[in-house]
């Protein structure tokens, strides 16, 4: 069985490494860990080295550390977290001039929503978070992200359906007091829920 030389984890840790880091960033709860989370997860991968077979998925087992990773640290973040309810949402109002903007700069209006995008990510469960970047940001397959959570692809599936109608769910709750689409209860649905 073949192992990875200390130059040759480098060389595949530089591959992807901006790809594993976004991950951590975008999985962990407490933004002032994420750079801790991320030298963990590489020490911890450098410790187990001789466990790693060269010539496999480098990326996917790369994944699973960082993903462990992320999990003890929200799991510690968890303990000590503030109640939601008590976040001062005042500065989530949105001017009238939002639609017209939207519009005519859509990059601009993701942008300005990827706070409330990364909070409404913090309200999904962390295999569901978990899935769901891996399938996003990581372009995945299921069966990998099965491969890197060790869970089937049955309950990948699950927790992606749960997840996106969670995520459906905050956000359109979040476009709706912004303005951007009418009330969801009154029976119009937001433009991304509407069949072609």
């Amino acid at each position: 069985m073949a192992k990875l030389t200390d130059d040759e984890f480098v060389a595949l840790l530089d591959r992807y490494r901006a790809e594993l880091f976004r991950y951590v960033a975008r999985n962990v709860w407490n933004d002032s860990v994420i750079e801790d989370v991320f030298s963990s997860a590489v020490l911890a991968a450098y410790k187990q080295l001789d466990k790693f077979e060269a010539g496999t998925n480098f990326r996917a087992w790369m994944y699973r550390i960082v993903t462990n990773k992320c999990y003890v640290a929200n799991r510690e973040f968890k303990r000590m977290s503030i109640d939601i309810e008590s976040v001062d949402e005042s500065h989530f109002a949105v001017q009238p001039e939002l639609e017209r903007r939207m519009l005519d700069d859509p990059e601009w209006f993701l942008e300005a929503c990827s706070d409330e995008l990364h909070r409404a990510m913090r309200q999904l469960s962390t295999n569901e978070r978990s899935c769901f970047l891996l399938l996003t940001i990581a372009k995945c397959s299921y069966k990998e992200i099965a491969g890197i959570l060790e869970i089937p692809v049955g309950t990948v599936m699950t927790h992606l359906a749960r997840g996106r109608k969670r995520m459906r769910r905050l956000l359109a709750e979040y476009a709706q007091a912004g303005g951007i689409i009418k009330n969801v209860k009154s029976g119009v649905k937001p433009a991304c829920q509407r069949s072609a």
